[in-house]
């Protein structure tokens, strides 16, 4: 079985980690192996799948950070929380390859509902429903 819901939590919990701890690229290889390594709670599928939303997101993170700066208004990409940084990344980088836009959006404001502040998810909304084509 296949929990696509569980895995966009995981891929949330080891970039806000890779955020909180500034960590490069270069070295997000071991905080994801050791995320694996303490928490067999994915299957295969599951795994492959999370390695390759943060894979997506680090080859098109220019590209990503960029579409997020560029519709803020009167906000600016470092003063947004690491867990909306990280869902707003998330987001747009599936949607680069599941055209599902509104099941993306709809499970990324039910992960901001649950890990951000009170009213986070009508930010992260509207700028996810402006830049998922």
């Amino acid at each position: 079985m296949f929990r696509i819901k569980h895995c966009r939590e995981i891929v949330l919990k080891i970039l806000y980690q890779i955020d909180i701890l500034q960590i490069s690229d270069s070295e997000d290889a071991q905080i994801i192996e050791n995320y694996f390594q303490s928490f067999r709670a994915v299957n295969p599928d599951e795994e492959q799948f999370i390695r390759n939303m943060i894979q997506q997101i680090h080859e098109k993170r220019g590209e990503i950070d960029r579409l997020i700066s560029e519709n803020l208004i009167g906000w600016k990409m470092n003063r947004l929380s690491p867990i909306n940084r990280s869902l707003l990344r998330m987001g747009i980088a599936e949607s680069h390859f599941n055209d599902q836009k509104a099941v993306i959006i709809d499970d990324i404001i039910r992960i901001a509902q649950k890990y951000g502040d009170q009213d986070d998810y009508k930010f992260i909304n509207a700028i996810l429903d402006k830049v998922i084509p």
